[in-house]
């Protein structure tokens, strides 16, 4: 059937966003609201209006109707509609919801700590339930790709959380610049990303200026350290840029029983190179590999051994390097997959940067509320991609993740229409 545009205005009156996305958050992760209005509350009890779970609830649908800034929650929601759907929602009374400013109050000083725990609960909610098994490498591993980034930057000074960024050295233009940087894991299943764990960098020398080769790499023992104490016994490939092409990096990922697949460029380990240009390498069509590659001048045993697999295409070559044995039944696979680290670039960081959630945005310049709020950001990036990806419905209506949640506003703030919240409904992602 020919998909016109009066079907598609139809599907729209039809479809209640809303409802949809409520649905995935009663069905997929029913404890979420209820884990919302445990978390340690420091508030003190005689001067609180609002439960945690109905302050928290305000900001993820705020964040996932694309509403950016905390005043415009304020002023988006006070509306009578928006008070009855949250009531109905969450089968309260409110008479007014929570203001952004005490909105920022609490995410300001919720826990961290605990709001990682709800993180971790969600991606393995995806992982038990097979949502994501079809994205495994090789029906067993999944895939997680490491970076970091800015989250923004101001030519203020934001105190002794924040890192800094100096650009045009000694010339009159010299300018520098502070923000707060996160190494991000994220779960790459084929064109979608989910976020897996997050760990902020902080500076500990007085200059504070970001240093990749020393800060994101420090960050990124921490950051493995923590995955593989929130998921011991999941089977996972790490992957990353150059920067992480170092022997101890490497070896450190083997010692938490990690594979590893790392893009390899001249330079990041020269012994690398030096033994790829004078070995006898297997070359099946555009692919070269080398198993047990040496990585220093000693004998493999005491320098430790890498395997080795280059793929040139249109006159470029790329290079990984992994712990993987290489195959000719496998490696067109390795290479895919390690050349998907680019996916927490465009379809991870670019979509929540440039995207409905811009966390690039000053929503506030405090290091807690920032840290806290990013994670609430990732909480909203996984319901939208569920969303918009894997609900049949929503997929029907052929709009960008920018109209749905422009209509999923709509809905929450002009309509207030009863919402049947047992329906059940099955996830379809790409």
């Amino acid at each position: 059937m020919k998909i016109t545009r009066k079907i598609i205005r139809e599907r729209k009156k039809s479809v209640n966003v809303l409802e949809e996305i409520m649905i995935i958050i009663n069905q997929y992760f029913p404890y979420l609201k209820n884990d919302f209005k445990n978390l340690t509350d420091i508030r003190n009890k005689c001067y609180t209006t609002y439960e945690l779970d109905i302050a928290l609830l305000t900001k993820i649908l705020a964040l996932t109707s694309g509403i950016q800034s905390q005043k415009g929650i304020t002023d988006n929601f006070n509306t009578d509609e928006a008070i009855s759907n949250f009531n109905n929602i969450l089968n309260t009374n409110y008479e007014e919801l929570p203001h952004h400013n005490t909105l920022d109050d609490i995410i300001k000083n919720l826990s961290y700590d605990e709001l990682e725990v709800i993180q971790t609960k969600m991606i393995k909610t995806l992982i038990k339930g097979k949502l994501l098994d079809k994205y495994r490498f090789k029906d067993k591993y999944f895939l997680i790709v490491i970076d970091g980034t800015m989250l923004f930057s101001t030519n203020k000074d934001l105190g002794k959380h924040a890192i800094t960024q100096t650009f045009y050295k000694g010339q009159e233009n010299e300018i520098t610049v502070y923000g707060y940087y996160v190494l991000e894991a994220k779960l790459v299943c084929g064109d979608l990303v989910f976020s897996f764990a997050s760990e902020f960098i902080e500076n500990s020398n007085m200059t504070r200026e970001i240093d990749k080769q020393d800060c994101e790499l420090k960050a990124a023992y921490r950051l493995l350290n923590k995955i593989k104490k929130r998921f011991p016994k999941l089977p996972i490939i790490i992957s990353g840029d150059a920067l992480y092409a170092s022997k101890k990096f490497m070896e450190f990922a083997s010692s938490l029983k990690f594979e590893y697949l790392i893009r390899y460029k001249e330079g990041s380990m020269p012994t690398i190179m030096e033994e790829w240009n004078n070995i006898n390498k297997m070359t099946i069509d555009k692919y070269s590999f080398v198993n047990e590659l040496g990585f220093g001048s000693g004998t493999k045993i005491t320098e430790g051994s890498t395997n080795v697999i280059s793929l040139k295409e249109n006159d470029k070559t790329f290079m990984f390097i992994t712990s993987i044995h290489i195959t000719k039944n496998n490696m067109r696979d390795i290479v895919t997959f390690g050349r998907r680290r680019w996916k927490i670039e465009n379809q991870g960081f670019k979509d929540q940067k440039k995207g409905v959630l811009n966390i690039e945005h000053i929503t506030s310049k405090d290091f807690l509320f920032t840290r806290n709020n990013y994670l609430l950001i990732q909480f909203a990036h996984t319901l939208l991609t569920l969303l918009n990806h894997g609900n049949v419905l929503i997929k029907s209506l052929r709009e960008t993740k920018k109209g749905i949640s422009d209509i999923l506003k709509t809905s929450l703030t002009h309509f207030s229409i009863p919402l049947n919240l047992n329906k059940i409904i099955q996830l379809r992602l790409p």
